[in-house]
């Protein structure tokens, strides 16, 4: 079923910008597209990450264009990523921001102007994967157009796809150059967080875009860790709504935004809410190829280019749960070990480049799939179901958008989600983009429906903020 379309519309140049910049994410992982496994590089330390704990904000953050590790064309931020070494008790709360900016090239040369928004590097408070605080970064974006709906202007918190695990690969250091690059190590991140943020603030959106927990900022990323990145999102709109300077107000209407990894983000953040952050105004989430059954895409991944994904979620596991070391070693033979210390600090382009299209069984010890070894490990197969969604559900109207022939995140795993939240009372759209498959194991099959639909959740959700009545498919599913 298909969302009912707004009056308004469509931004000009939106499409093209959509398009640009899913370039730079093709050109990313381009290398990984057209060869096989290649040699992997060597693990270095994180780029970006500070030594230091720093006592009070960033100031002065040198603009140069090179890293302690080497060549790069992001400008070194590093002491605005390093955490003061007391963080604020509450969540949510605004450590430190500075004004940033994003892309210029590229709006300018293909959306016919500047982008229609004023950024801000910000870090805030959060709850980190193992229970305690932690700092977080993120970017938000002030439109430069006065909001001239009713109320407050809309909050809209953007939760990214996979980025990686190296601290070089956090959104905010993408977004500010578009597709950032960096030797020894070589590193590509290309900043595809704009495609949606961008859609949002073309219907009147604020927008908020979390870096996560661990990216940028000190630690391994807890990558698809439920808890861990649902609490980002919901803490970036906490920060949101309380930096100085917006239009925004505390009782904004919010909705959380995200495809892939960013899919399960907000579908986690839509199920956290009533319990973790009740003071939010949240009117709905929109959740795309949203990773829901952790076991059932780590089947589907197996042998295709984000193969070596799995390395960015077992060192997240592991620095959660340092007591599973013990059973990760009675699986995982020494290619696999190597093959978690080379992804810890890599991004997703050198990642697929490196792994892509091998099977996990090169990994194991028994010379059975990862998702199997898992299986024959109770306390991991505990740990991965706890990243599962579906066991609550959002008390806000909710979009999951899949493709019919995702080759990341099966269709069948989202449609038992939408299942799980309407028997739970929650009103969902299940949107099936019904694309062909074009290319299975090599991730084209699960970007297109991001970029097919690229206005779709942006419409969805605006219509939410003006409550609408919200497309219902339960009792269709």
């Amino acid at each position: 079923m298909r969302s009912p379309l707004s009056d308004r519309a469509t931004t000009r140049g939106l499409p093209t910008l959509a398009g640009a910049l899913a370039l730079g994410l093709v050109v990313a992982l381009a290398p990984a597209l057209t060869t096989g496994a290649a040699p992997e590089a060597a693990a270095q330390g994180s780029s970006d990450q500070g030594s230091s704990a720093q006592g009070s904000p960033a100031q002065g953050s040198s603009d140069q264009g090179a890293s302690a590790n080497g060549s790069s064309n992001a400008p070194d931020r590093t002491a605005f990523y390093t955490p003061p070494a007391e963080l604020p008790a509450d969540p949510g709360t605004v450590i430190r921001s500075e004004p940033m900016t994003i892309t210029p090239s590229v709006p300018d040369l293909v959306a016919g102007g500047a982008l229609p928004a004023d950024a801000q590097r910000i870090m805030y408070r959060s709850t980190g994967a193992a229970g305690g605080p932690v700092a977080v970064t993120g970017t938000y974006l002030q439109p430069k157009s006065p909001w001239a709906g009713p109320g407050p202007r809309p909050l809209a918190v953007v939760t990214p796809g996979t980025q990686g695990q190296g601290d070089q690969c956090a959104p905010s250091k993408s977004m500010e150059v578009g597709l950032s690059t960096q030797t020894t190590p070589l590193s590509m991140a290309a900043g595809y967080s704009l495609i949606d943020a961008y859609a949002m603030l073309a219907e009147g959106f604020a927008v908020v875009v979390t870096d996560y927990e661990g990216l940028g900022t000190p630690g391994h990323h807890p990558y698809v860790n439920r808890d861990s990145q649902g609490r980002s999102a919901l803490d970036a709109a906490r920060a949101a709504v309380r930096l100085a300077g917006t239009d925004l107000a505390p009782d904004s209407p919010t909705v959380v935004s995200g495809y892939s990894q960013g899919g399960g983000a907000a579908a986690a953040a839509g199920e956290m809410q009533p319990e973790y952050a009740p003071d939010l105004n949240l009117v709905g989430i929109a959740a795309g190829a949203p990773p829901s059954d952790m076991l059932g895409t780590l089947d589907r991944v197996d042998g295709g280019v984000l193969t070596g994904a799995v390395g960015y979620a077992i060192n997240g596991i592991l620095q959660v749960h340092p007591e599973l070391r013990a059973a990760f070693d009675r699986q995982l033979n020494d290619e696999g070990r190597r093959m978690l210390e080379v992804t810890s600090t890599q991004c997703v382009a050198e990642t697929a480049f490196a792994y892509g299209l091998r099977r996990t069984n090169e990994f194991t010890v028994h010379g059975n799939s990862l998702a199997d070894a898992a299986r024959s490990e109770p306390e991991i197969l505990r740990v991965l179901e706890s990243y599962n969604l579906g066991a609550v559900a959002p008390t806000v109207p909710s979009l999951v958008l899949i493709g019919r022939n995702d080759d990341v995140v099966p269709h069948y795993t989202a449609v038992d989600l939408v299942r799980d939240w309407c028997a739970q009372g929650t009103t969902v759209e299940l949107r099936t983009a019904e694309l062909p498959a074009l290319a299975p194991g090599l991730v084209i099959d699960h970007a297109l429906p991001m970029l097919s639909e690229v206005s779709t959740n942006a419409r969805y959700l605006m219509d939410r903020v003006h409550d609408r009545p919200a497309p219902n498919s339960c009792g269709t599913v």
